[in-house]
C-alpha cells in the first residue's frame, strides 16, 4: 500500500521546529506587519497634508532614524552574536551597551543640533530609537524572538491610534511625530523589564564564553562605524533626497524607499536569525544555513514580483501622484535585490566569523557611491534617477564579493565550535 503524500501543514510544523526558522518567520512577520501598519501611517499622514509637508516630517523622522543609527552602535548585530554566549554576564553586556548607545546618541544629536537646549525632545527621540533599535537583539540573542512581531505591531497600531489624537492637538507634522515617538518610548520601558530582567536573571548560572574585553571592544567599534556609515543610506537617504531633489520629491519618495527598507529587513532578519542558530549550534550549522537560503530565495522572487510588476498597486493607497512618481524606484528595487541577498549574505558569515572589516569595507562602498550618486544629481531630478544609483552600486559590489561569500559560506558550514 503506497503512503499518502504528507500534507502542506505538516511539513510547515516541521519547519518551524528549526529554531532558526522560527526566528527568522518571527522577525519577518514583525517587519511585514509593522512596516505594513507603518505604510498605513504615513499614507494617513500623506492624505492629511500636501507632499512637501510629508517631505518634511519624513525628513526629521529619518533624521532621528539616522543619528539613532549611529547611536545604536550596531549592537542589536552584538547582542544576536555574543548574548548566547554571554552567560552571567548578560545584564552587565546589555546595561554596559546601553549606556554607551544612549552617550553616542546624544552625542551624535548634539552635533547636529549645536547643542541647542531648545532641541531637547529631538534629542531625546535620538537616544530613545538608539535603544529601540537594539533591543530586539536582545530578545533574539536570548532566544525569544517570537517576541518581536508582537512588540512592533503593538507599537505600530499605537502611532496608528496616536495620529488623530495628536494632530487634534498640534499641527498635522508636530501631530505626526508625537504619534511617531510616544510609542516607541512606551516599548523601550517594556522590552527591557524582560531583557534586563527575566531572560538576563534566566542566565545568571551560565559559564559565559565570550571574547576578551579587547577583543569585544574591537569587534563592537568596527561594527559601529559600519553602521553610521550604512545608516547614511538605510536612514538618512530620505532626508538627503529631500534637500538635494526638493521637498516634493523627497515626500515622493520616502513611502517606496520604506517598502525597499522592508525588504531589506525581510532578509537580514532571516540572516540575524541563522547567525544567531549558527553560534548557538554550531554542529548544526550547515543544515541551518541550507534551510535558511532556501527561505531566502523565497524572499526574493515575492520582492520582485511586488517591485516589478505591481509598483503602483503597493503605492495606490498614498493617490495616483505618489503612486507615479514612486513606481520606477521600486522596480529599481526590485532589480538590486539579489544583489542586496548577496551583499547581507556576506555581512551574516563574517557576523559568525568575527571578522568585522570586510562587512566594514562593503558597507563604505556601498554607502559612499549611494550618497555619492545622490549628490551629483541635479536639483528637481526624478526619483528613479536615485533608484538607478542604487541598484547599480548593489550590483557592482556583489559581483566583487561573490566568490568571497561562497568562500565564507563553506567555512561557516565546516564550523563545528565557536571560534
Amino acid at each position: 500500500m503506497v503512503a499518502p503524500a504528507p500534507t502542506t501543514l505538516p511539513r510547515v510544523l516541521a519547519l518551524l521546529k528549526d529554531p532558526a526558522l522560527r526566528g527568522a518567520l518571527a522577525l519577518m512577520v514583525s517587519a511585514l506587519a509593522a512596516g505594513g501598519l507603518g505604510l498605513v501611517f504615513w499614507s494617513v499622514t500623506a492624505h492629511r497634508q500636501d507632499a512637501s509637508g510629508v517631505g518634511s516630517v519624513s525628513a526629521e523622522v529619518s533624521s532621528i532614524t539616522f543619528l539613532a543609527g549611529v547611536g545604536s552602535l550596531n549592537l542589536i548585530n552584538v547582542f544576536a552574536r555574543f548574548l548566547p554566549e554571554a552567560g552571567w554576564h548578560a545584564r552587565r553586556l546589555i546595561l554596559v551597551s546601553y549606556a554607551g548607545s544612549a552617550l553616542a546618541g546624544l552625542v551624535a544629536a548634539g552635533l547636529v543640533l549645536g547643542g541647542g537646549l531648545g532641541r531637547f525632545a529631538f534629542a531625546a527621540c535620538v537616544v530613545l530609537n538608539s535603544i529601540f533599535m537594539i533591543q530586539d537583539g536582545g530578545l533574539v540573542g536570548f532566544g525569544r524572538a517570537t517576541w518581536v512581531p508582537v512588540e512592533n505591531i503593538l507599537v505600530a497600531v499605537a502611532r496608528l491610534a496616536l495620529l488623530p489624537v495628536s494632530v487634534s492637538f498640534f499641527s498635522p507634522s508636530i501631530g505626526a511625530l508625537w504619534s511617531w515617538a510616544v510609542p516607541m518610548a512606551m516599548a523601550v520601558i517594556a522590552v527591557n523589564v524582560l531583557n534586563i530582567g527575566v531572560l538576563a536573571g534566566r542566565q545568571a548560572s551560565q559559564q559565559p564564553s565570550l571574547p576578551t574585553f579587547g577583543e569585544l571592544g574591537n569587534f563592537v567599534a568596527i561594527e559601529s562605524v559600519t553602521t553610521a556609515i550604512s545608516s547614511a543610506v538605510t536612514a538618512f537617504l530620505p532626508a538627503l533626497v529631500t534637500l538635494r531633489l526638493g521637498p516634493k520629491q523627497g515626500g515622493y519618495f520616502y513611502v517606496p524607499w520604506i517598502i525597499a527598507t522592508m525588504l531589506y529587513l525581510l532578509l537580514s532578519s532571516l540572516l540575524i536569525s541563522m547567525v544567531r542558530e549558527a553560534v548557538a549550534r554550531p554542529d548544526q550549522a550547515a543544515a541551518t544555513i541550507l534551510r535558511s537560503m532556501r527561505f531566502g530565495l523565497l524572499v526574493i522572487i515575492a520582492g520582485m514580483i511586488i517591485c516589478l510588476l505591481l509598483p503602483k498597486l503597493a503605492l495606490l493607497s498614498l493617490g495616483p501622484d505618489f503612486a507615479a512618481h514612486g513606481a520606477s524606484l521600486l522596480r529599481w528595487v526590485g532589480l538590486a535585490l539579489p544583489a542586496t541577498a548577496v551583499n547581507l549574505l556576506f555581512w551574516a558569515t563574517c557576523l559568525v566569523r568575527r571578522r568585522p572589516w570586510p562587512v566594514f569595507a562593503v558597507n563604505f562602498a556601498i554607502s559612499g557611491a549611494v550618497v555619492g550618486g545622490v549628490l551629483l544629481l541635479e536639483h528637481g531630478a526624478s526619483i528613479s534617477r536615485v533608484g538607478m544609483v542604487y541598484c547599480a552600486v548593489q550590483w557592482a559590489v556583489a559581483a566583487v564579493i561573490s566568490f568571497p561569500t561562497i568562500t565564507a559560506l563553506r567555512a561557516v558550514r565546516q564550523r563545528k565550535e565557536s571560534p
